[in-house]
């Protein structure tokens, strides 16, 4: 994929979540750690109505890694790669997860892309 003036797209992990309420502390946990891993990501306002795996999806099929993570209004969080039909429960979390938790699975998110074991629960 390309930008405007013929640029390529900076390879980034994609984060669709909400910047405000009960999710922008999760957002902040799980950011913290995917920069942990030092991989870049940007984050994307969502829609309130949509549930964390359907964001997560979304978050992949626009990330030039195919990596994205959803963070729905209630607080779930879903990690999901582009060539996956459905997300890994191990990568979802149904409600808002403990603070560790929401590390965690950035972290996860992150070793998907550079090859790493994931991080046990």
């Amino acid at each position: 994929m390309t930008r405007s003036g013929g640029q390529p797209e900076r390879p980034v992990i994609v984060v669709l979540a909400p910047v405000a309420g009960e999710g922008a502390a999760i957002t902040r946990d799980v950011l913290a750690g995917i920069e942990e891993e030092g991989v870049p990501y940007t984050v994307v306002e969502a829609a309130d109505d949509v549930s964390a795996p359907d964001l997560a999806r979304r978050a992949a099929m626009r990330s030039p890694l195919q990596v994205g993570v959803g963070i729905g209004a209630s607080g779930g969080v879903c990690v999901h790669h582009d060539m996956l039909v459905d997300p890994l429960p191990e990568l979802t979390s149904a409600g808002p997860p403990e603070p560790g938790t929401a590390r965690m699975l950035g972290h996860n998110a992150a070793r998907i892309v550079i090859g790493l074991p994931l991080k046990p629960d």
